[in-house]
């Protein structure tokens, strides 16, 4: 449950996608110069996002921006992490990992025992805090020019 300080985790509605798409832009532009092109949350168009993923997403303190997003698949095994991103503001706060915590819980309330998500192979970061949430790597992909890492968590 969020506190004060939390704003709620929500499903987003279709009166979040502008809003969503921008987010999308804002967290992920960064990676931008270090692989030589748009990550690909940041390429996908928000409302096919909502239509065919699990969207949630947490209000920022300005009602026009969101300050973070958690995009799902529900796989039969196993819940995926698509994407989740974080505003620049909001990164470093714990923003990222109450997202991440919120799939597990989703996975586990599903009675889901393994969540799974994929990183550019060059987002050395993620891949490391990944890692030290108890994610492993499981396999890699080349997919539409990007290098792309395997996680698993069992849950």
């Amino acid at each position: 449950m969020a506190t004060l300080s939390e704003p709620a985790i929500r499903r987003a509605a279709s009166d979040d996608v502008a809003r969503l798409g921008a987010l999308q832009k804002r967290a992920y532009v960064k990676y931008v110069p270090r692989i030589g092109t748009e990550p690909q949350p940041m390429a996908e168009d928000a409302a096919a996002l909502l239509d065919d993923y699990e969207v949630w997403v947490v209000d920022g303190d300005d009602r026009d921006v969101l300050a973070g997003a958690l995009v799902l698949r529900q796989e039969p095994d196993h819940l995926l992490i698509w994407s989740v991103a974080v505003d620049p503001t909001q990164q470093g706060t714990g923003l990222g990992r109450r997202l991440i915590d919120f799939a597990e819980g989703q996975a586990q309330h599903r009675s889901l025992g393994q969540i799974r998500l994929y990183t550019n192979a060059q987002f050395t970061e993620n891949r490391a805090l990944y890692s030290h949430m108890g994610y492993v790597e499981t396999g890699t992909e080349q997919y539409e020019g990007r290098d792309l890492v395997h996680m698993a968590k069992k849950l």
